[in-house]
This record gives C-alpha cells, structure tokens and sequence, in this order.
C-alpha cells in the first residue's frame, strides 16, 4: 500500500514534467522552498528523478511578516534540507510594501522578484513552484468569484517560463501521505488556517461541500480547464491577427478600430481588449472581465465618454475609434512670451514672434497669425487649456470644447494643445483657430506676427 502511494504520485510528477519537457536540455533549477509540504515533497521528487544531472539550488524567501521564531525554525529547515540532498541553498529577505494589490498579492510579487533576481545571478533556466492540485482548483474557485474570464478560468499553468509546477497534478492529500511515508518533516505556516483570507475560506469550507457533492472534483475542474485552455489558445491566436488589422498604436496608447471590431465574435474582440491592455501595461493584473466588456460597451457611446481603469489606464471612444491609453496627470502651464523677436519652446513647440511695421497678409499660413499690438492687451503669454475656457468669435463667445469638437481634435489630444493669451483672454488656440479680435487692418501701425514649429 506504502509503496503504490510513493510509485503513483512519482509518476504523476514524472508524467507532468514529460507533458510540458519542463526540464529539457536544463542543466540548472532553483527550487522556491518554503521548507511547507509542498516544497519538501518538489525537492524530493526531483531530486529522486534528477540526481547528478541537474544542480538544484533552494531559494527560501523571508517576507518578514511573520515572527522571528518561526522565520529562523524555517531557514533552519532550509539550510537542513540542502545538506542532506547535498544542494545549494539561499535565504533571501524582502520588504512587502502595502500598496493597492493588497498583501498577499504584494508579497508574492515580492517572492516571484526575488526569485528571478536569482535566476539571473545563478545563470539557472528554470524556477520550480510547489503548487499542486489543490491549489489549482482554489485559484479556479478565486478567479470564477472575481469575474477573470476565460483566461483566469484556465488557473495555474503548468510551465510559463521560467516558472514550472511539477506538482501541479499532484492532490494535497496523497502530498502528505508522501511526506509521511517518506518520513521528511515540513513546516506549518499558521496563516493557512486563518478564515480571513479567502483562498483558506475556500479550502477549509467551500471546497469539503464540493468534494460532498462531486468526490472527483479535482479531475473535473482539471479537465474542464484542459478543455477551456485549448479553446484560449484559438481565440487568442484569432485576437493577435485581428489585432494586426484593427489596432494602432502610439506613445501611450492603443487605438482600436470599431468598425473592424464589430465584425468579429465578441470573445476574440474581449481577447484583442485584452491584448491592448497587456502591451501597454505588460500584464493583466488588477483586470478583471467587467472592465473588457466595459471598455467594449463603448461601441454603443458618444465619443465623449471616458472610462477610468485599473493601474492608472483609461478607455474613451473617439469617433469610430476606441482609445485605451495611459492616464497622464498635466500640470497647469503658464510661459511668458516676448514679443520682440525671440524664440520660445514649449514641450515640443518652438514659438517664433516678431514686430513688423507692416506686414503682407498672403503670407499667411496655418502655422502663422498676425495681429493688431495696439489691439492686444499686453503682456503676453501661453499656457494650456483648462475647464471652461472661452474664445471670442465673430458671433459671440464660444467654450474651447465645442471648437475642439468642431475641428475634430480628440480628447486626448486636446491636454496638448497650447494657448497665446493676452490679459483679456485667448487670442491663439495654436495651430487650431485664431480669437477673432486683434486683426489686421489698413490703421495698423504695428503687426506682431507669430508663428511655430513643432521641434523633436
């Protein structure tokens, strides 16, 4: 009985690390050891399967919120672990900043940190992770609550370079028949049987009712995922093609053609969402479905509607365009200009101005204004735009959004765009459209003419 549980669970491990070639051609592996059962059973096993090929080294990593007590007994394991298997070892510390991921999500990216940092120093090629089956259908559970789609519904890879799980297919329950069989110890960590984290919520109460009502739901959440992981891939390979027709990018953003959008099925138009964000922000974290079919709901909206995102993004519809980009705070701006021939830059504009007695109005240009000084009420300067600004026209006055809206400038455009001013008000939305006051006429004694170039 003894020895079917230690054949079956080592070729579990055998037949996960061959489906995924986790080890192919690998001459070096860190170990993530957090001297749990988990941890202890992966080192066993792989040293079992592995020994005199592969060099393993243990990384434990100390997150400090813990008690010292407990924190010394583990890195005590540690260092006992790597003796007995004749394997290097490290113990790295890291600080965990409270930050809006919440701890647990702070604390992992911390450890994942580290332990590529290591990567890197050792010259290693793979980074072997303890979670088991167990954990695959508590992060199955986590993401079905949190709303993750169809790719939060495919759980825990088995292999995402570096990163490998040779466990992954392996049930807590025969894990520690293993253990005991073995006769290796292993830590608790106390916080596992805390109710106040969710995924121990789930292990303790949600998942014992699930086993009552289907005692194979480990298989069956496995499978299912299997299934949703084959369907992922084609729809994803379907959003990168798509995403090659209908998505342009610029600095900070990623704009999406709606009408070639529309065309498609809405899962691949989801997974093209999904794309943008990724490019711009380098993962998903944080996003959750409600905010890709919220950013899609936009198809259906005025082209001023605007969408607050996670992790500092936003979503607007811009004609038949949606724009995901980066939101980018603009202080007030405000540059005194001397009107005697002098240059000006601002950003990227170079703004020329100069006095002339008389001035030839087929000169005229789109990068050109003249304008009556006698007319003007001086000093000058320019600043960017801000909510509820006005310009004179020749009917009356009229606020800077409705010309915006007029000549097509979209709103992420619009914080670029830069004002001449007088003390009485807008004379130059430049490069846009004049104030109509300050014209040039046949009293003029002195024109001031101004112009500018964009400058990289």
């Amino acid at each position: 009985m003894n020895a079917s549980v230690k054949d079956k669970l080592m070729k579990t491990v055998e037949e996960t690390i061959q489906e995924h070639q986790m080890f192919d051609g690998v001459s070096r592996v860190i170990i993530a050891f957090s001297a749990g059962p988990d941890s202890v059973c992966l080192l066993d096993t792989l040293h079992s399967l592995y020994r005199g090929r592969i060099d393993f080294e243990l990384v434990y990593v100390n997150h400090g919120m813990r008690p010292q007590s407990i924190l010394r007994g583990e890195e005590r394991m540690v260092k006992d672990y790597a003796e007995r298997y004749g394997v290097k070892y490290r113990i790295t510390t890291v600080k965990v900043k409270k930050k809006g991921l919440g701890v647990e999500a702070e604390a992992r990216a911390a450890r994942y940190n580290a332990l590529l940092s290591r990567l890197e120093e050792t010259g290693a090629t793979r980074i072997a992770l303890g979670h088991n089956l167990d954990d695959f259908v508590e992060t199955f559970l986590m993401n079905l609550l949190r709303g993750s789609g169809m790719t939060g519904l495919k759980s825990i890879p088995a292999k995402r370079l570096p990163f490998v799980r040779p466990l992954l297919n392996c049930k807590k329950v025969d894990i520690l028949k293993y253990l005991r069989l073995r006769r290796l110890k292993y830590a608790t960590d106390r916080t596992n049987r805390s109710l106040d984290y969710r995924r121990n919520l789930l292990r303790m109460k949600v998942l014992p009712v699930l086993e009552r009502l289907n005692p194979d739901i480990h298989e069956t959440v496995r499978r299912e995922c299997q299934i949703m992981t084959y369907d992922d891939e084609y729809l994803c390979q379907e959003a990168n093609r798509l995403y090659d027709v209908a998505a342009d990018t610029e600095e900070d953003c990623a704009i999406l053609d709606i009408n070639k959008l529309m065309r498609y099925n809405l899962s691949v138009t989801v997974r093209v969402v999904m794309k943008a964000i990724a490019e711009l922000r380098g993962n998903l974290e944080g996003y959750e479905s409600k905010h890709y079919y919220a950013i899609i709901s936009l198809t259906n909206k005025e082209h001023i509607k605007k969408i607050d995102l996670p992790k500092g993004l936003y979503a607007q519809r811009e004609y038949d365009k949606i724009v995901i980009g980066r939101a980018r705070p603009t202080g007030f701006l405000r540059v005194p200009v001397d009107i005697h021939d002098r240059s000006t830059l601002i950003g990227d504009v170079l703004l020329k101005t100069r006095v002339d007695k008389a001035c030839d109005l087929a000169e005229s240009a789109g990068n050109r204004e003249f304008f009556d000084i006698d007319e003007l009420s001086l000093p000058l300067y320019v600043r960017n735009a801000k909510p509820g600004d006005m310009i004179k026209t020749g009917v009356g006055r009229k606020k800077l959004k409705k010309v915006y809206s007029e000549e097509r400038i979209v709103p992420r455009k619009r914080g670029g765009t830069l004002l001449l001013c007088d003390q009485v008000g807008i004379l130059w939305v430049i490069g846009v459209r004049r104030a109509a006051r300050g014209f040039v006429g046949e009293e003029t004694k002195r024109t001031l003419v101004v112009e500018y170039e964009r400058v990289d």
